[in-house]
């Protein structure tokens, strides 16, 4: 059992060591199960599902790396120093941050930006905004709420 006033159980390095793989590995599942559900026959190529993947650990993995330590784990020691760290609000400012990361990378690399800020692109940002923090928090043992 957790010690009274323990706010994480692991550190948070490995919460933010972790974390940034969570959407460049969960792509091409999410790729996947989208062509599976909404796709045709063909099925997806093999190196259509590698291109994807490489992409994003190429250009991805260390632009989430530089968000996780520029803007999330000074969050995370700030609510750790005023005994308020909580998975709940971490996973929301994690959350909140998914739409603007996700637009500025697609600025960044010339996509199409303007798609993020469609309904679909900010909760699609969002999600993985959230699914990126939720691993933070399991990485790193923090707990549900802050007491």
């Amino acid at each position: 059992m957790a010690q009274a006033g323990k706010q994480h159980e692991r550190s948070l390095a490995l919460g933010a060591l972790i974390s940034p793989w969570t959407v460049p590995a969960g792509l091409p599942l999410l790729f996947i199960a989208l062509e599976l559900v909404v796709g045709g026959q063909d099925g997806i190529p093999g190196s259509q599902i590698a291109g994807v993947f490489a992409a994003f650990l190429l250009f991805g993995l260390p632009f989430t790396y530089a968000v996780t330590l520029v803007l999330v784990v000074p969050v995370a020691l700030w609510l750790r120093r005023r005994h308020a760290l909580s998975a709940a609000r971490l996973c929301l400012w994690c959350t909140l941050l998914g739409p603007t990361t996700m637009y500025a990378y697609a600025w960044l690399l010339r996509g199409q930006p303007a798609k993020v800020i469609e309904l679909d692109g900010i909760l699609l940002s969002a999600s993985y905004g959230l699914a990126s923090g939720v691993a933070f928090c399991l990485a790193s043992g923090i707990r549900l709420f802050a007491r």
